[in-house]
Order: C-alpha cells, then structure tokens, then sequence
C-alpha cells in the first residue's frame, strides 16, 4: 500500500504488528540524487519502482542516552522478545550500544569510588574508636538484645509472641540466622497492639530501643565524625552528609531492627495499604541538624523540607541529643488528596521510633537549640 506524499494521515503498520518499521517524524528531508523532497512521513513504500532513487536515509528520534523512558523501553524488549533488536535499525542499536557502554562506565566509577571511600572509612573508624568498640561487634544472644540494645516494651512485645515463646530451649533462631535473614520473625498482633501507638494514618510510634543503648550509638557517631573533619580525612566528606552506619562497622544495628522490627510489622501494617511484597532491602543511616549547624558534630542541617523517602517504609528514630524545636510533620501521603496538607506533628522523644510510609510527605522543623539525631532505616522490596 502506497500513500500520497501530501497524506499526513496514514495509517501506522497497516493494522499489523511490526508490519513495518516505523518512523514518527514528519518534517525529515529525504535527500534524492539530484533533488531533494519534504515526505509528509518518513514512512516509505518503495514501490515506486525507481530503481535510481537512493534508500531512504532514515532519522530515528531514539535517544537511550538522554531519554530514560528510551532506555528502559529497550530494556523491557530485550528482557521479553527474542532477537527483539533484529527489528531495530542499526543506527539505533549502535546508540543502546553506547548508552549502555556509558552506563557501565558509571557503574565502574562509581564501584571504584565506593570501595575507596569505604576503605578510607575503614582506616577512620580504627583512628576514632579502636578495633575493639563494644558497638563493632553485634550481640552474642537474644539475652543481650533484650538487655543491653531494645527498650523493655519492645523486647516484652518481641520476645513474649508466639515465635519466639513457643520455642524450647535450643530451638529458637540465632542472633545471626535473624541477622541474615535466613529466619523470617513473625510477631503477634495482640502483643503489637500493647506496643503500637497509630499516630494518624499510616503512621505509628513505638518505644524501641533503650536510652542508654541511643546515646552510644550518638557518641560512637559523632566520635567518627570529628576524627572525620581532620585534615587526614577530610576528603571523605563524612561529617557533611548523613552517616551511612554500613560504612562505619554498624550494619549489624540495621540488619537486627530490619529483620527483627520492620520487616514484621510491616507484612501486618503495609502489604495492604502500600501494595509491596515482602520487605528485602534496607539502608540505614544518622541524621544530625543543630541550631548552630557543624559538620564537625555531623548535623550539617538546621531543618529538612518537605519530601517522601527512597522507600517503601521508613523507621525514623531519635537517639538524642538534648534539643528544642525539631519536630517531624507529615504532610500528606503523595499522590493523595491530602498530599501537602499538615496533618500532625510529632516531637521526638529518645528511644522511640517513628514507622511510616516512605510516601508520606514530611519534613524537620527547624531546631530551636541544641543538636537533634536521628537513626533512619529505609526499607523497600525488590
């Protein structure tokens, strides 16, 4: 089927699928030997029978490199249809091609600068606070959790379910089978009803882990951060940006309150409500903000405005320090109708944590005196 070089109102493909290739815009020049003419598409028939006419020289507008809705539509072809680029002109593979090479490129970069930093971080750590910091080492029970680490509200509601209860002597899960993930924790809703506080929707505040145990993970931070600001290590940038406690020897901290905390309460409070699967990647990291902000103490901020979190559920909870002002609000959840309105404000309180929706909308008011920390997991599934 031929059309009309003035027909801007062909049909695409003919009513078939992949019927022939395909090109959108409608202003390319097609360059004939001897003469030049506008198409009124850059879709050709060649049944013209002019054996003197030269191929088309075709303009694709796909752009990988700059258009990330190109990319990951290329993506998806490859991931679903076999020998999905055989369709593709070669002008446009070779710019996957190269795209993709870019990207790689980044990923390497990036690779090699996360590994040095971490090293680097490494080297800080040992400066700061010795090799042999209580903090480095996660615990050796479940009686030093209950103990030394969780608030006593926590561990009853925990270790008094029915996962752990129903369990003889030597039958119970290991610290590191919990750490790792190889054991799912499951936790009873009658003991978390007792422990939970609902806030305002989607948002729940819990008594968490001890005063005491808060304020050594502060102290252990902010002795990082200062050795951080000499001149030895002053390139890491550590006091300048939140502390990612994986960096500095603390995963253990963000594997026991992911695997022990949000991962089971988050199967009975946001499966529903937040669509997810179950829960399988975490980051957890300090956040410092000051009315006198110093990177030097690692609370580069004053204040935080409004936003949502990488996450699908965030534990937000405060480990000091003495302060005024600072308070959470939360603003909505986004996409929502209520997305920007205030609808609560909470004060932070030492031990407590924070569970919300990484979506809602919220922000740090600004800290009227003294320095405010707080512990934040983000936590989503893959």
């Amino acid at each position: 089927m031929s059309h009309s070089k003035d027909d801007d109102s062909f049909p695409i493909g003919g009513g078939s699928i992949n019927e022939k290739e395909r090109f959108y815009d409608s202003k390319v020049k097609r360059k004939i030997v001897g003469h030049e003419r506008t198409p009124s598409s850059v879709i050709v028939d060649r049944d013209d029978g002019d054996a003197s006419v030269p191929p088309l020289e075709k303009i694709s507008q796909f752009d990988p490199s700059h258009s990330l809705a190109h990319m990951l539509h290329a993506m998806v072809g490859l991931e679903r249809y076999p020998n999905y680029l055989s369709r593709w002109q070669m002008g446009d593979v070779d710019k996957l091609e190269a795209a993709l090479q870019d990207q790689l490129a980044e990923v390497q970069r990036q690779k090699t600068a996360i590994g040095e930093r971490r090293a680097g971080l490494e080297q800080l750590v040992k400066k700061a606070v010795g090799e042999n910091s209580e903090m480095l080492n996660p615990p050796a029970s479940w009686y030093e959790v209950r103990k030394n680490i969780l608030n006593p509200r926590a561990a009853k509601a925990i270790f008094e379910s029915k996962f752990f209860s129903r369990k003889r002597d030597g039958e119970c899960p290991t610290i590191e089978q919990v750490l790792t993930g190889e054991t799912a924790v499951e936790l009873d809703p009658g003991m978390l009803e007792n422990w939970l506080d609902q806030e305002m929707f989607d948002v729940y505040s819990i008594e968490l882990l001890s005063q005491e145990f808060c304020l050594k993970l502060k102290e252990f931070v902010r002795k990082v951060v200062a050795v951080g600001e000499t001149e030895e290590f002053a390139h890491l940038n550590i006091g300048r940006r939140s502390v990612d406690l994986d960096t500095i020897g603390l995963g253990w901290i963000n594997d026991l309150l992911f695997h022990l905390i949000m991962r089971p309460i988050s199967r009975l409070l946001y499966v529903s409500t937040e669509s997810m699967d179950e829960l399988d990647w975490r980051q957890g990291y300090v956040a410092g903000y000051s009315v006198d902000p110093a990177a030097a103490r690692g609370a580069p901020r004053q204040r935080l405005v409004s936003h949502t979190d990488d996450s699908e559920v965030t534990l937000n909870l405060c480990i000091g320090d003495e302060f005024e002002g600072g308070a959470l609000q939360f603003r909505g959840l986004r996409g929502t109708d209520e997305e920007g309105e205030l609808l609560g404000e909470f004060q932070p309180q030492l031990g407590t944590a924070l569970l919300h929706a990484g979506r809602h909308l919220h922000e740090v008011t600004n800290v009227e005196s003294g320095d405010r920390y707080a512990f934040i997991i983000w936590a989503r599934s893959w």
